[in-house]
């Protein structure tokens, strides 16, 4: 019978095995945080999709107004253009706009006649953002007939990279998740434009 005995890894081997699992977690390390950067915010822009597509049915459903409005406090709506209203990264609140107030406002909290609370959502993490365009500065609301007062688009985005943004384009009847239709990676609005920023969509 022949003994066998097992030899270990020579100093070149193992040198050699070392480089090239350097290499390749220096390839593949970034391209693994970028997918899953790309699907969190995949995540959030479904989200809002979704919470735009239940006002709308709410509107109709309740034969009123329905809105949707930044909101830092998950009760009132959030009007000012300071720091801490300057965007949607602080949450937003869905509610029953029965007076149609433009800007949204949710009227008489705590009172009689308050306007329902229909749904809350929290602030995003600290390194996202979500932005709208003029048209959805502050809110965006539905009617009876479930169209939406305006059009916009609506874009996540990780810091300031538009190639690594979800965006969102809004028509009065139905939200649609914007796609790469030029292929450069950056979202395309519905008339095919790129979005301008992560900050101005």
């Amino acid at each position: 019978m022949f003994a066998f005995r097992s030899r270990g890894f020579t100093l070149i081997e193992l040198m050699v095995t070392v480089a090239i699992a350097a290499v390749l977690l220096t390839l593949g390390v970034p391209a693994f945080t970028n997918l899953m950067i790309k699907n969190q915010l995949s995540g959030q822009i479904q989200t809002l999709q979704g919470t735009i597509a239940f006002a709308r049915s709410e509107a109709i459903k309740r034969a009123t107004y329905v809105s949707i409005c930044k909101s830092i406090d998950q009760s009132t709506c959030c009007q000012t253009s300071g720091s801490t209203c300057a965007d949607w990264s602080g949450g937003w609140i869905v509610f029953e706009n029965r007076d149609n107030d433009v800007p949204a406002v949710r009227d008489d909290i705590g009172g009689a006649d308050e306007e329902p609370l229909l749904r809350v959502f929290p602030a995003l993490p600290s390194d996202y953002t979500l932005n709208a365009n003029n048209n959805f500065t502050n809110f965006i609301t539905y009617d009876r007939l479930g169209m939406a007062n305006n059009n916009g688009t609506f874009v996540f985005c990780r810091g300031s990279d538009e190639t690594m943004a979800r965006a969102m384009t809004v028509i009065p009847t139905r939200p649609r998740i914007a796609t790469d239709t030029d292929g450069d990676d950056i979202p395309n609005k519905h008339d095919g434009s790129n979005i301008s920023s992560c900050e101005s969509p």
